[in-house]
């Protein structure tokens, strides 16, 4: 599949949340010793997922 580039300009709360999602991502990582993720990916996660999808919590 072909990347292409795009620019989108977000505000301050989904900016957080994303922040607090990567963090999280972050942490899980680390706990279980494996390569901390790229902030691109994490976008590219929400992208393909969707926003709702991406920030589901587990139940």
């Amino acid at each position: 599949m072909a990347k292409t580039r795009v620019s989108i300009t977000i505000d301050d709360k989904i900016a957080k949340a994303i922040e607090l999602y990567y963090r999280e991502k972050i942490k899980i990582a680390a706990e279980k010793g494996e390569s901390i993720p790229k902030l691109s990916n994490i976008y590219e996660e929400i992208i393909e997922k969707g926003w709702e999808k991406s920030f589901q919590k587990k139940k």
